[in-house]
């Protein structure tokens, strides 16, 4: 089955207050596959997201069967000395689907009081699982269900894919999931295979969600944890989620909000590389021009200027085509971008808004032909621009400026909660949901 539409929130009611083994085969698929790649088709970022979905599964597979002995020898031998040494048997079990890496404030707060597994899919999880001796599951299989079917269209294999998932649970036994995204096929199964055992799946907001496109994520899990009262009250308002299953956990990440610009200084400016010619090559000459365009205005004003590619960036490509610019190593973290550029620059990058919480100078560039929210409206950014010109004339108004306080943005907490303590939070939210159990 092939569809162009979308599920309503009625749609997911309905569905999931029933067994996935007693859903048409029509159903199943719009669940696991379409609903998402329909939506995003309809935001305007690809041409043929079908295409290019089968095509980056492959590429992704692809990669695995390089790693597959060595995956099935670190995981069995992992496995037998943790089953002889590892669990704390009192303790209810939570399992971290997909955010391992990226929440490790939450990982660290919930072992003192939960026995915690991962749900892995490549070396990084995997390396961060045994690095910390916790204990963890593999999916990476998976991923051959999915391709297969977007390949063939044949539904048998999204049914295999949830039964496969039902077996990894069998075998965990958690009492908790806890997912960074429920929108793609793996997660959807995992949760189809939790709801039929009774196990509560819980979601955690991954990035800005814009109120200009569908909200497709953040919609299957039993609960929500959202970034903010902002996202929380947007769910809500389009009857994607009660508000009884609607937490706010605040940014989960640990950042220093204190920032000090310094006067007289020449400083740097990073632009935040989106990866929206990936899904449209379209997007690529604005992309190259508006960076270009930037270079030349800070090369002129005397300020510094470096370009830090999305992780989906053909480096290659945007290296030949930019061979003035200055790139941030492939290597570096974002935590390292943020800590030493002053000023940054983008779209709506969620690190954009990161920089405005580290008091730093966060622009929004809208010249792009991708609709965004207004995010200096929001107070979340200093200023908005429609235009190249805007933004010279701001960054000018920095680089000859004698006192950098009047830059100082007074930062909206409804946007994304940064008063909260992630670790602490994030527990309190947890008995909340053990009670209502």
């Amino acid at each position: 089955m092939e569809s162009d539409k979308t599920l309503s929130p009625e749609d997911y009611k309905r569905l999931l207050s029933i067994d996935w083994n007693l859903w048409t085969e029509d159903e199943l698929s719009q669940f696991l596959v379409w609903d998402f790649l329909n939506a995003f088709s309809k935001m305007g970022l690809a041409k043929d997201i079908v295409k290019t979905a089968e095509a980056e599964s492959g590429i992704f597979l692809k990669k695995y069967k390089k790693y597959i002995f060595i995956f099935k020898i670190i995981d069995k031998l992992f496995q037998k000395t943790f089953s002889i040494l590892g669990w704390k048997k009192t303790l209810k079990k939570i399992y971290f689907q997909n955010i391992s890496l990226k929440f490790t404030p939450l990982i660290r707060a919930a072992q003192k009081y939960y026995s915690i597994g991962i749900i892995v899919q490549g070396k990084k999880d995997r390396l961060f699982a045994i690095k910390n001796f916790i204990n963890y599951i593999g999916t990476t299989d998976l991923n051959q269900c999915v391709h297969d079917y977007l390949a063939n269209k044949d539904t048998k294999n999204l049914y295999n894919l949830v039964e496969k998932a039902e077996d990894r649970l069998k075998v965990a036994k958690p009492d908790f999931i806890i997912f960074g995204l429920d929108v793609l096929p793996i997660e959807r199964a995992i949760i189809l295979a939790a709801r039929k055992m009774s196990i509560p799946t819980i979601v955690i907001q991954d990035g800005v969600y814009d109120s200009n496109f569908p909200l497709f994520e953040c919609n299957v899990a039993d609960y929500i944890l959202f970034w903010g009262e902002h996202f929380k009250d947007l769910w809500i308002s389009r009857n994607k989620k009660r508000p009884e299953n609607s937490y706010v956990l605040g940014y989960p990440y640990l950042i220093n909000k204190n920032y000090e610009l310094k006067t007289n200084d020449s400083h740097l400016v990073c632009y935040l590389g989106q990866d929206f010619e990936r899904y449209n090559r379209d997007n690529l000459i604005p992309k190259l021009e508006t960076i270009k365009a930037i270079y030349e205005i800070c090369k002129n004003l005397g300020l510094k200027f470096i370009y830090r590619p999305h992780p989906g960036d053909d480096r290659a490509y945007l290296s030949k085509n930019l061979l003035d610019v200055q790139f941030t190593r492939e290597d570096e973290k974002i935590e390292e971008s943020l800590n030493r550029a002053d000023i940054f620059i983008s779209l709506n990058s969620t690190a954009l808004i990161e920089a405005a919480m580290r008091s730093k100078i966060a622009l929004q560039l809208m010249d792009f032909p991708i609709k965004s929210d207004n995010l200096e409206e929001l107070g979340v950014c200093n200023k908005s621009f429609k235009t190249i010109e805007e933004l010279e004339n701001y960054l000018g108004k920095i680089a000859g400026a004698s006192d950098m306080n009047r830059f100082k943005l007074r930062y909206n907490n409804d946007y994304i909660e940064t008063r909260y303590e992630p670790g602490r939070r994030f527990l309190e939210i947890m008995k909340e949901i053990e009670k209502n159990k």
